[in-house]
């Protein structure tokens, strides 16, 4: 799933220190607990994810743009939750380690929201709180 991304439905981001719990798996998957905050979309956001292939190894860029109905002035580092109308599952940009740094531009007609992310995984798929779907074996607390 590179290039692209359409159907964003819904957007909401928690600050690094609103994170409760995160746990990843070399699957995929990630369970997360944290305070989500809704950022109020005016238009359809863009997301577009590439890959790149170096001497270090690959790496994947998620590229978002958005426009908002207010301001946020959001400053602290964060992680992305986006949710698809087409049944797409729920992908986390950012971690505790890696975060997101949002910038916003505001003017008198728009206000838009914009990162750029770079990091060594695709954006992680959110697994439901039981555990089941991405995790392979089940996810435990051993694997944490």
């Amino acid at each position: 799933m590179l290039g692209p991304i359409n159907h964003i439905c819904r957007v909401r981001y928690a600050s690094i220190n609103e994170v409760a719990q995160y746990s990843s798996s070399p699957a995929g998957g990630v369970m997360v607990s944290a305070a989500w905050q809704e950022l109020a979309i005016s238009k359809p956001p863009n997301l577009t994810i590439s890959e790149e292939h170096s001497k270090a190894g690959r790496s994947y860029t998620s590229t978002f743009r958005t426009w908002l109905k207010e301001r946020r002035m959001i400053t602290a580092p964060v992680i992305i939750r986006m949710d698809f109308s087409d049944g797409k599952p729920t992908l986390i940009i950012g971690s505790i380690d890696h975060p997101v740094f949002i910038t916003e531009d505001h003017s008198l007609t728009q206000k838009n929201l914009q990162f750029t992310h770079k990091f060594w995984a695709y954006p992680f798929k959110l697994v439901n709180v039981s555990g089941t779907g991405i995790f392979t074996p089940e996810f435990t607390q051993e694997f944490t």
